[in-house]
This record gives structure tokens, C-alpha cells and sequence, in this order.
């Protein structure tokens, strides 16, 4: 698994940039550059609160530019040729 660090250019004038609000749920939207390429990861920040969104937002990103985030393997890359379903990820405590 290639370890991923977050590309994210940052509006300060836009207090919800990365968020979307799905049917009552926010969640957050990124890119990570591994091994010279990118992959887009959407995740649910499982919850309904707008405020609590942005704090979980904020944790999120401020630990991806200090850590950076492992990257599945894409169903068409396993190894195993699984090509079962993915599990989700879990929300951003």
C-alpha cells in the first residue's frame, strides 16, 4: 500500500471548501499524490451538523499534511483479483 499526502489548495473566503452536504450528511472531499499519480477520496464525516463538519474537516486535513494516508490498492490492481465489494472507510472521530 503507497502512502498518500494531501494536494488541497484552500479557499479562505469558503468556510465549508471540501464539504458537501449529501442528503443530511456532510462529507469531505480531497486528493492525495502517491508514487507520482493522484486519487480523489470522498469519505462521510457522519454527521448532520455543519459546525461539527468543519472540525472534523480541520482534524482530518491537518493530520494528512503531517502523516499523509495509506492508499488502497484499486479492485483492479489487488493482488488476490478480489473484485468483491470495498469496505467502507470509517467517519473521522
Amino acid at each position: 500500500m503507497a502512502r498518500g499526502f494531501l494536494s488541497a489548495r484552500i479557499d479562505e473566503n469558503n468556510r465549508l471548501h471540501h464539504l458537501w452536504n449529501n442528503n443530511g450528511t456532510w462529507w469531505i472531499h480531497y486528493t492525495v499524490n502517491f508514487d507520482f499519480r493522484t486519487r480523489r477520496v470522498r469519505r462521510s464525516l457522519g454527521t448532520h451538523d455543519v459546525g461539527l463538519a468543519i472540525a472534523r474537516r480541520d482534524a482530518l486535513l491537518a493530520r494528512l499534511c503531517l502523516e499523509g494516508e495509506d492508499v488502497p490498492e484499486r479492485r483492479s490492481e489487488r493482488p488476490d483479483g478480489d473484485d468483491g465489494p470495498r469496505p467502507m472507510l470509517a467517519a473521522v472521530a
